[in-house]
């Protein structure tokens, strides 16, 4: 499937775009109504948050040089993807429509 993000969140929105113009991504991305979490869906493998963002850019056709890069940024992440969910109607308001 790919990655799912709230399509009612003008920041996921905007991030999601801003990603998938400069690496391109392989695998498709869809929006869905109320999630918590942007999600990763592959089968049988599942992630969420700042791991879905990875797992979905292993995917990219373009400017693939940041992949090994991923590990390294991971951590920081998984620490700052809470504090921008909790956020996103904030964020969402710098975010031009």
């Amino acid at each position: 499937m790919g990655l799912r993000y709230d399509g009612d969140c003008r920041f996921c929105v905007a991030g999601i775009g801003w990603l998938r113009r400069r690496f391109d991504p392989a695998a498709a991305s869809e929006t869905a109504k109320d999630l918590a979490a942007v999600e990763w869906v592959d089968g049988e493998r599942r992630a969420s948050g700042a791991d879905a963002v990875a797992a979905w850019l292993r995917t990219a056709r373009r400017n693939r040089w940041i992949l090994p890069l991923i590990p390294i940024g991971l951590p920081l992440g998984r620490r700052l993807y809470p504090v921008v969910a909790r956020n996103r109607g904030r964020l969402s308001t710098i975010v031009r429509r």
